[in-house]
C-alpha cells in the first residue's frame, strides 16, 4: 500500500486508514443533486496537517456517518477520482497545494462528478483565485482564517444546496456578475497560489520559520517562494514586496 497516498478518516470512530486506489472493492453511489442530501463520502484536499485535523473535527461534529478521504496533494486527489469504484458526495479543496493548483483539482472533480458540491477552504483571498475557483466549478469559498463555527456552518450550507462564501469575498462575485473584465494584478505578475499564500503570511508579520510551520512546508521552500516574489514584484525587501502587493490589490 502506498504510504504517501491519501487516507480515510472513519467518521465517529476517529479511525484513520491508509487508502490505495486498488483497495476499494465495493461500488459507492455517486452524489445525486439534492437540497437535503447527507454526504457519505467526503474528499478533503489539504496539505497542512494541522488544518487537516481541524476539518476532520468539523466533519465529525456534523455527525456525518461515513468516510472522509484526505489527500495531501492534487495529484492524489485526481488519482482518487479516476477510480471508477470511488464515488464522492462532497469535496473541500485547498488552492495552495504543493504540486498542482487546487483550481486544476476542482476542474478534474467537476469533470468526473458533474453534480458534486465543491467548496474551497484556503488562506488565499485574491480576486483572481475566487473567480477562477467559481469558474472551475466551486460552489463555495471560505477562508481558513474564519472560525471553526463559520467553517462548520459553511459545510452545512453546502449540504443544503446553498453557495457559502466568506462575506469579504462576495464583492468579487458581484463584480463577475456585472461583467467586469480586465486582468487582475496577480494574473499580471503570474504569482502561483503558494507564492500568494506566502505573501499573505508575510504581510501579517510572520517570520520565515513561522510561515514554513503554518504552511507545512520546508524553510527552504518558503525562501524559494520569497525569491520568486521579489523577482515578480520587482522588490528588494520583504517590506517593499508587501507594500507593492497591497498597492496592487494582491493582499
Amino acid at each position: 500500500m502506498n504510504m504517501w497516498g491519501p487516507y480515510i478518516y472513519g467518521g465517529y470512530k476517529s479511525t484513520f486508514f491508509k487508502y490505495s486506489c486498488d483497495a476499494m472493492s465495493q461500488e459507492i453511489p455517486i452524489h445525486a443533486d439534492s437540497p437535503r442530501f447527507i454526504p457519505r463520502r467526503i474528499l478533503v484536499v489539504e496539505d497542512n496537517p494541522l488544518f487537516e485535523q481541524v476539518i476532520g473535527q468539523v466533519i465529525e461534529s456534523l455527525g456525518i456517518d461515513g468516510k472522509t478521504y484526505f489527500c495531501q496533494t492534487g495529484s492524489q486527489a485526481l488519482s482518487l477520482c479516476e477510480d471508477n469504484k470511488v464515488g464522492l458526495d462532497l469535496a473541500l479543496v485547498d488552492l495552495g497545494l504543493p504540486d498542482i493548483s487546487g483550481i486544476e483539482v476542482i476542474r478534474g472533480l467537476r469533470r468526473r462528478y458533474p453534480n458534486l458540491p465543491i467548496m474551497v477552504i484556503s488562506v488565499i483571498s485574491t480576486e483572481r483565485s475566487v473567480l477562477a475557483a467559481v469558474r472551475a466549478g466551486a460552489r463555495g469559498y471560505i477562508l481558513k482564517g474564519d472560525s471553526k463555527a463559520a467553517i462548520t456552518q459553511a459545510i452545512q450550507e453546502l449540504m443544503l444546496g446553498n453557495y457559502p462564501i466568506t462575506p469579504a469575498l462576495a464583492r468579487y462575485l458581484f463584480k463577475m456578475a456585472g461583467g467586469a473584465t480586465g486582468t487582475s494584478a496577480d494574473t499580471e505578475h503570474n504569482l502561483s497560489p503558494r507564492e500568494l499564500e506566502t505573501l499573505q503570511h508575510l504581510s501579517k508579520g510572520h517570520k520565515y520559520e513561522e510561515v514554513a510551520r503554518i504552511m507545512g512546508i520546508a524553510l527552504s521552500t518558503v525562501q524559494y517562494n520569497i525569491r520568486n516574489l521579489y523577482r515578480k514584484l520587482d522588490a528588494n525587501s520583504q517590506m517593499q514586496a508587501v507594500t507593492k502587493a497591497r498597492d496592487q490589490g494582491l493582499i
